[in-house]
């Protein structure tokens, strides 16, 4: 995945609630990033991608663990 893509993801967790700055974005297999808080290890998603016209998007955010 391009640096681009990365930080269009990073990008796109406001759409979620989430402020950008204060999370981690770790990929784990193909479509699977973890996306863990920055202050807080213990919180964290497990995020699933969706192509559209190649760029990727958030298809879910599941919350892990608090």
């Amino acid at each position: 995945m391009s640096q681009l893509n990365f930080l269009k993801l990073q990008t796109d967790l406001i759409n979620y609630g989430l402020n950008p700055a204060e999370w981690t974005i770790q990929k784990i297999r193909n479509t699977y990033f973890r996306v863990q808080h920055n202050g807080d290890k213990s919180f964290s998603f497990l995020g699933q991608l969706e192509y559209r016209n190649r760029r990727p998007r958030w298809k879910k955010l599941i919350l892990v663990s608090l």
